[in-house]
Formats: C-alpha cells, sequence, structure tokens
C-alpha cells in the first residue's frame, strides 16, 4: 500500500488522498478515499467495517496470538468460549464460525446484565468485547467493570470501547438516580427518575445513542477515569491502542475514545 501520513499515530481524514488496506474483519482488499475514513465511517466496500470495527479485531488478535491476524485467517477454536456486548454484527456471526460465541445486549433480549452478573456467569468466557456500552449502564460506572472482570475466566481479556473525552473529569448525567423510565409529552423526551432516598427528579433534554428514545446515554467518559475504573475493578496490562496500524485499516483520526485491551490475572 502507499504511504499513509500519520501524526503521532493519528490519521489525517484528506479526501484527495487514497488510503490502501486489507480489512481484517472480512480480508478484501480496499482503496478508498482519505476522507471515507473514520470512527464511525463505513470505509470497507465489502464488508462495511469501520475504524472501530476493525480496531476490536486486531486487539483481539493481538490478545490471543500476540500479533494482529485478520479474521477470516483465524484459527477455529470452539474450546474457546467468548461473549460479545453489542456486537457488530459484520464481525459477530464470523466470530460464531471460529469460537464458541454468544452475542448479548445490554438494552435487549438477549441480554446481559453487565453490571449484574450471576454467580453462574462468573469466571465462564476467555474474553468479553464490549462496544459503546458503558456509557449506558445505570451506574455507579464501576459496577460494569466490575463485571466484566468477574465474567472472565484468570487471563482473560477484555476488548473495549467506550466514547470518552480528554476533559479532567467524566460527566455523569443522572448520578443521583437508582432507577428511571423515559418519558414523551408534546413530542418531546424526558427521564424520570428516582433517587435512592425515593425522591423523583424530572430531566429535560435527553441524549439518545440510535435514534431519538432508544437507548440513553448516563455518562460521557474522561480518559482518566476510564483507566481507573478499569484498574479499580482488578484488571491489569491495560493496553490503550494509540498508533494506527495502516495495513488493516486500523486509521486513528482522534486522540480520544479509543479501543482498549485489558486482562484479567491469572
Amino acid at each position: 500500500m502507499g504511504d499513509v501520513a500519520l501524526h503521532n499515530g493519528i490519521f489525517q481524514p484528506d479526501p484527495t488522498c487514497q488510503v490502501a488496506f486489507r480489512c481484517n474483519v472480512c480480508g478484501v482488499q480496499n482503496v478508498c478515499s482519505g476522507d471515507r475514513i473514520g470512527r464511525e465511517t463505513a470505509s470497507c466496500d465489502g464488508c462495511g467495517s469501520t475504524v472501530r470495527m476493525r480496531s476490536i479485531i486486531h486487539l483481539l488478535s493481538t490478545a490471543l496470538w500476540g500479533r494482529s491476524m485478520p479474521l477470516p485467517e483465524f484459527p477455529q477454536d470452539k474450546g474457546i468460549v467468548r461473549k460479545g456486548l453489542s456486537d457488530w454484527i459484520g464481525y459477530a456471526d464470523r466470530l460464531a464460525e471460529k469460537f464458541s460465541y454468544t452475542n448479548t445486549f445490554y438494552h435487549q433480549e438477549p441480554r446481559l446484565d453487565i453490571e449484574n452478573v450471576t454467580e453462574e456467569q462468573k469466571g465462564t468466557c476467555d474474553f468479553l468485547i464490549s462496544t459503546d456500552v458503558f456509557e449506558h449502564t445505570l451506574g455507579p460506572a464501576l459496577k460494569a467493570f466490575v463485571g466484566a472482570y468477574e465474567l472472565l475466566k484468570p487471563g482473560g481479556s477484555l476488548i473495549f470501547t467506550v466514547p470518552f473525552t480528554l476533559e479532567a473529569e467524566t460527566v455523569e448525567h443522572y448520578p443521583q438516580l437508582t432507577d428511571f423510565t423515559i418519558a414523551t409529552l408534546g413530542g418531546k423526551y424526558f427521564v424520570v427518575g428516582q433517587t435512592a432516598a425515593g425522591a423523583y427528579e424530572l430531566y429535560q433534554e435527553p441524549v439518545f445513542h440510535g435514534g431519538p428514545g432508544q437507548t440513553l446515554e448516563m455518562r460521557v467518559f474522561c480518559r482518566k477515569a476510564v483507566e481507573a475504573h478499569l484498574r479499580d475493578a482488578g484488571f491489569t496490562d491495560i493496553l490503550v491502542l494509540e498508533r494506527s496500524e495502516p495495513e488493516c485499516g486500523v486509521l486513528l483520526t482522534e486522540s480520544w475514545s479509543l479501543p482498549i485491551l485489558a486482562r484479567k490475572p491469572l
């Protein structure tokens, strides 16, 4: 492939440049304009993967075999037990062909309550992929990180993305709530919540992901807090992917909301 201009590992999208890469999700060789490269922009002509999706496969391969491999070349091993939490179908179906795999969701069936892992679920997974879920959990935020840790076997890996900023603090939208519901009135959405003391609170102009009234954004993490929560939950060997991997189409376009790999100690 041709040279790709990177600054401190970050790709600068440019519609005048051509980017060549082999998608590590489907294996298709691509050539696209630089402005098609982005965290949430479909840029593979084969499967429609984004940079975020390809970064997940890169980190998964790194966790399992210590090097970056395209998913079609993963050896089949049904002895590896894997869970996905809101995995993208583009790689979920392919992972199911390779491993003993179940894709779950936080907000719909088949549901995994990552904040309240059952005794039967604890220590059952070799790895867990969670893609942009922890910003939606009720909280406290640490509970989801602890749940991920409990779900994994010793030595297991969490491959993880969540939107985060480089600000000093996480912004919690509803820090007092222990339960809530979404209400509509006059075509507008509201959050009606209950506190631990039993009081009710009303919030206007909630932020949703996936469209109006869909999945409620509970917080905007900062990077410092994400790494602290991982450590506090017990994870070690925390790797934040800060440099692009151009050959497989992992061209990071920002220094925030980066994918993360973390391990549960043996």
